[in-house]
């Protein structure tokens, strides 16, 4: 007889149970590990898995979740209904019952008016309608007369704040946003208003590129009109943004055509990167300038009051300029300022007339940019690929002369901004720190390879600006670039030409010399405060 072997148990031993799980959670470890380092999106929703296909009854439960979504549309679209009907019921109902009012007050007032003719009706007090009609009628014309007085109130209140009158004029289509070609079309008509109607213009330039934002044929136009009676000043604003020195050259360069003063209208945006010109703060400079505009305004006597226009390029400060200057007549800071200003172009739209005093009025205009000229060294940059219309919207797009609606492609600007901060190692490697980008990681200028790219690539991945896939998104990037040069936390400046490249005239010597007299300028053209020595460099963070 054959002995029957022992069954052998089904039982797991323990030590293998753990090893299992041990080696389960080191796996899941992994992959969520792996899963945190993969910069591909995903969702921690689970996907609906649907109907399966091969459920025998899937069409006939499409169909009717698709008819519950028509009835529950229909029963919308009812109810919608039901509520315009409802509402305009309401409306029809309510407007009744005042013109069956107005009706009864007209039959009444007649009535009294025929009793009041006829010889034998009693005087006024003896009848209790006329008194009555008599109190209403009195009530309701203090009623008019409060209500008529306090919509002045507010009117006043709204024309001057803070003790500056404030007078607005929309000379433009409120249309789209100012773009380079409606700016040109609107050229003449704006320029022409504010040349005719100031004595004295106020060209305000950005002193990180003073020659971008500058027109000699707008010069010659605004010394050319009236029989050479209007007063030309060169504004520099923005001056946090360069360096003593640079600021020192562009004045002496600016200065030997018209008079040039140096202004800091308006406080820098967050973490931008600024220089410390000590003397040359906003209440400095601002009350420097005014002091001159008073003094021209004294001394020429008029019997009505100065007007000094503002002109220039989009987004170079112009609204910032009359705020500085009236910062110190309104009533409290807090107080809303005279004009409104924002980061980005085509804030005013509209001139905006400000009153300071019996003497002086500030005449605000909106951005425009002016026709170009040979002479401006940024438009005579050559860059290889890139087409005379190319350079100059990237031109444009580097002076924060169009909103971002505006710019079709970044693309090309970072080009040429790259092209400019890459002449000299003073404005390259600030750009590079700011983005924490080792130099050695981009591809020379002259080795083949696109330098653009490899630098957007990188911006893309600090910045978090991926794609689908984690591709780098270098539309986004080279957008993040641009708000960060607009707001000042990329350095970059032109320098201004060299003395065998400026041609001066004794004219432009004569008038330089002869206006700056008219403004008594001696003393505040912030030649002390210029001074590279005495001047501290400043990173705000």
């Amino acid at each position: 007889m054959t002995k029957l072997e022992k069954p052998k148990s089904k039982r797991t031993p323990v030590g293998l149970r753990r090893r299992i799980d041990e080696a389960s959670a080191a796996k899941q470890r992994k992959q969520r590990k792996l899963a945190k380092g993969n910069p591909q999106w995903r969702s921690r929703l689970k996907k609906d898995p649907g109907i399966p296909n091969l459920f025998p009854y899937k069409d006939r439960i499409l169909h009717e979740i698709e008819e519950k979504k028509r009835l529950k549309e229909e029963e919308h679209v009812r109810k919608r209904e039901e509520a315009k009907t409802t509402k305009a019921t309401k409306s029809a109902d309510q407007a009744a019952p005042q013109a069956d009012h107005v009706n009864d007050e007209d039959e009444l007032s007649n009535l009294i008016d025929d009793e009041d003719m006829d010889e034998d009706t009693p005087n006024d007090a003896s009848n209790p309608m006329n008194a009555l009609l008599a109190s209403a009628r009195a009530r309701a014309a203090e009623y008019e007369e409060a209500s008529a007085s306090a919509s002045s109130d507010e009117m006043d209140e709204d024309a001057s704040e803070g003790g500056i009158d404030i007078t607005t004029k929309n000379i433009l289509p409120a249309s789209s946003p100012q773009t380079l070609e409606t700016s040109r079309r609107t050229f003449d008509k704006v320029f022409k208003t504010v040349l005719s109607t100031s004595d004295i213009l106020l060209y305000v330039l950005d002193a990180r590129d003073p020659n971008g934002t500058r027109s000699r044929e707008i010069e010659r136009e605004i010394t050319a009109a009236n029989a050479g009676s209007k007063r030309l000043i060169l504004i520099l604003n923005k001056i946090d943004l360069v360096p003593p020195p640079v600021l020192k050259a562009w004045l002496i360069y600016l200065r030997r055509y018209f008079p040039t003063l140096p202004l800091r209208a308006s406080n820098p945006a967050p973490n931008a990167k600024i220089f410390d010109h000590k003397a040359l703060t906003v209440k400095g400079t601002s009350e420097a300038l005014l002091r001159a505009l008073k003094s021209y305004a004294a001394s020429k006597q008029l019997k009505g009051s100065t007007t000094v226009g503002m002109v220039g390029y989009p987004n170079v400060g112009k609204s910032s300029v009359i705020n500085a200057l009236t910062s110190r007549l309104r009533s409290s800071p807090s107080s809303s300022t005279a004009c409104p200003v924002g980061a980005e172009a085509g804030v005013t739209t509209a001139l905006r007339e400000v009153k300071l005093d019996n003497k002086l009025k500030l005449l605000d205009s909106p951005g425009i940019v002016f026709p170009s000229s040979s002479t401006q060294d940024s438009g005579s940059e050559s860059i290889p690929n890139f087409s005379k219309e190319q350079l100059k919207e990237a031109n444009l797009t580097l002076l924060s002369a169009l909103p971002p609606s505006a710019i079709t492609d970044p693309v090309p600007v970072i080009t040429l901004l790259l092209h400019r901060l890459s002449r000299s190692q003073a404005t390259l490697a600030p750009l590079l720190e700011q983005y924490n980008i080792p130099s050695s990681t981009l591809v020379p200028s002259g080795a083949d390879g696109d330098i653009t790219t490899d630098f957007l690539v990188q911006v893309a991945r600090k910045r978090g600006r991926l794609g689908k896939g984690g591709v780098p998104n270098l539309q986004s990037a080279a957008m993040s670039v641009l708000m960060d040069w607009r707001d000042g936390r990329i350095r970059g400046w032109v320098e201004p030409p060299k003395e065998a490249d400026v041609g001066e005239s004794a004219g432009s010597r004569e008038i330089v010399k002869e206006w700056a007299a008219e403004f008594k300028l001696e003393g505040l053209w912030g030649d002390d405060a210029a001074n590279g020595e005495a001047d501290v460099e400043v990173m705000k963070e």
